[in-house]
């Protein structure tokens, strides 16, 4: 299936973060563990200056759009455990959040973990600005 799938990108720091995440939800047998971990394991990873602008990374807002919607949907990409302003967030641990995760914009990509249809997937519209230190650069 992976050979059916866009190429994902990762820093080295968000990998080694969400590896150790997915294998403590895969002892609690949560049902993101599997697809977690197999999106670790076909992602390029790299150092973090090194990461494309338009790559969805932890900590970057990203606008998507699920397939069969009008309306497009803004939120940043975190890690679970990093929650600070939940209306504008989206947690990888979602089936959407995990979908987006290391996606460019322009690509389409299948709900993963999902209990949806086949054919659901969320297509990335535009990726930006990433977060740093809490704040939105202007």
């Amino acid at each position: 299936m992976s050979a059916l799938l866009p190429p994902i990108t990762l820093t080295r720091r968000d990998h080694q973060r969400l590896a150790r995440t997915a294998e403590h939800l895969a002892g609690q047998m949560h049902p993101l563990a599997t697809p977690l971990l197999r999106e670790l394991r076909r992602a390029t990873i790299c150092a973090p200056d090194d990461v494309p602008d338009d790559v969805a990374a932890l900590d970057t807002f990203v606008t998507y759009r699920l397939a069969g919607e009008d309306r497009s949907e803004k939120r940043m990409l975190i890690h679970p455990d990093d929650h600070m302003w939940p209306p504008a967030e989206l947690s990888v641990l979602t089936p959407v959040g995990l979908s987006l995760l290391g996606l460019r914009a322009g690509d389409r990509m299948p709900l993963l973990g999902s209990g949806e249809a086949a054919d659901a997937c969320v297509e990335i519209e535009a990726v930006g600005p990433r977060v740093v230190g809490g704040f939105v650069p202007l």
